[in-house]
């Protein structure tokens, strides 16, 4: 059995590969646990592991202990990075190699849904980011801005803790002063949001010289909160980075 693993900011994903198809997915948060914990802990759990493809955004540190884990147990491990050519996608940034890993891997899962069409792939997580891909594979470059929950941080101490009944029903006619900063961080961001894409398709098309079809995608754990309130329309793709892994394990 093949596993893919994308370890966040905040939770790790996972699904197994087998026969050219994704499935048992797992979203499972670090909670109290560190996250190179959390992993152990979700490796011990599968049989008949074959190998584990990963992709982390959490820095040089936890990749060291990670191939110390599985170098000690006996894991074929492979560790997807950033590069300039890669995988159907050649990258515009100043140095490819620095350009997240999980922002790469969801251009290779988006290049590899949607071939030679324009992309902008907007991942939803503790961070939002906004990338933009040509048909031909060029990543140009793309955008990072807070993700939902930063929206209202620097409100939060000033009123009551967000739940999630502020999140997921927003309403400009907000009644209390959490309401308020729920409905503002949703509204804000899908706004943010929207106005990137539209600028991002301008430039696609000026750059052109023609008027081009784009397709929007939308991944993260926010990704269908975020498709509920945009008037623009996106194709959501809960497990777009996974997707990506797979071009890296075969």
């Amino acid at each position: 059995m093949r596993l893919l693993i994308d370890m966040g900011n905040s939770r790790l994903k996972s699904a197994r590969y087998a026969n050219a198809q994704l499935d048992q997915f797992v979203s499972r948060p670090y909670g109290d646990s560190t996250p190179i914990d959390c992993l152990k802990a979700f490796i011990r759990g599968q049989s008949e592991l074959v190998s584990v493809t990963l992709v982390s955004v959490l820095g040089d540190a936890f990749q060291t202990e990670v191939k110390a884990y599985c170098q000690k147990e006996g894991i074929h491990l492979i560790w997807a990075a950033s590069s300039a050519t890669a995988h159907g996608i050649r990258s515009a940034y100043h140095t490819p190699e620095n350009l997240g890993s999980d922002r790469f891997v969801a251009l290779v899962g988006a290049r590899k849904l949607f071939p030679e069409q324009y992309c902008i792939v907007v991942d939803c997580g503790t961070a939002t980011t906004v990338d933009a891909l040509t048909s031909d594979g060029v990543f140009c470059g793309g955008v990072i801005i807070p993700g939902l929950q930063l929206w209202g941080d620097s409100l939060m101490s000033r009123a009551n803790q967000l739940n999630a009944h502020e999140m997921n029903h927003p309403t400009v006619f907000a009644k209390d002063t959490p309401q308020a900063i729920g409905s503002g961080s949703v509204y804000g961001l899908v706004g943010a949001i929207e106005g990137l894409c539209q600028r991002m398709e301008v430039q696609f098309r000026r750059d052109a010289g023609v008027d081009i079809p784009v397709v929007r995608l939308l991944c993260g754990g926010d990704a269908h909160l975020i498709a509920a309130h945009t008037r623009l329309s996106f194709e959501v793709v809960p497990h777009l980075v996974l997707t990506g892994l797979t071009e890296f394990t075969e």
